[in-house]
């Protein structure tokens, strides 16, 4: 089964205009358009395969407010990749960092950190905490949307 999301997670209640979803323990998943829809696509930042200048910019701003992690997955049958960084007061304080399952290192590791559970990392950062028969990934809830899609739509848009 497919699992592709990329999106941004705040570390608190996001009560602004862009769609979202609430997740566990009061945070938020703000999807983010596809690049392939977007009718002005702007080239990704790498490793990031959806991540814009743009963006990071929305997540600076957001990040004045709390907490805030960018997030990717591009997995099919349990092979794939994940990769996030993280923002507080406006700047990028971590990553981005890449983990690869199943799949060999498509770029070079000089402008990202290679390490094991990339959007777990940022989530714990933000402060989620994990259960005991769950990581922070399905703890906070994000086990239960496969695409970006499924988020839209479960954030009424």
């Amino acid at each position: 089964m497919a699992h592709n999301l990329h999106g941004i997670i705040t570390g608190f209640t996001y009560l602004g205009d862009l769609p979202n979803v609430k997740l566990a323990e009061g945070y938020h998943l703000i999807p983010l358009s596809s690049p392939e829809k977007d009718s002005s696509p702007e080239a990704p930042i790498p490793p990031f395969e959806a991540l814009s200048k743009a963006t990071t910019s929305v997540i600076r701003r957001l990040s004045m407010l709390g907490k805030c992690a960018y997030i990717e997955t591009a997995y099919f049958g349990g092979i794939g990749t994940q990769a996030s960084a993280i923002w507080e007061d406006g700047a990028q304080i971590e990553g981005p960092m890449i983990s690869y399952d199943g799949v060999e290192p498509t770029t070079e590791s000089r402008h990202f950190t290679v390490v094991d559970g990339a959007v777990n990392h940022a989530l714990k950062y933000l402060g989620v905490h994990r259960s005991e028969d769950m990581d922070e990934f399905d703890s906070v809830g994000l086990g239960q949307y496969r695409s970006n899609r499924k988020v839209l739509q479960a954030s009424g848009h």
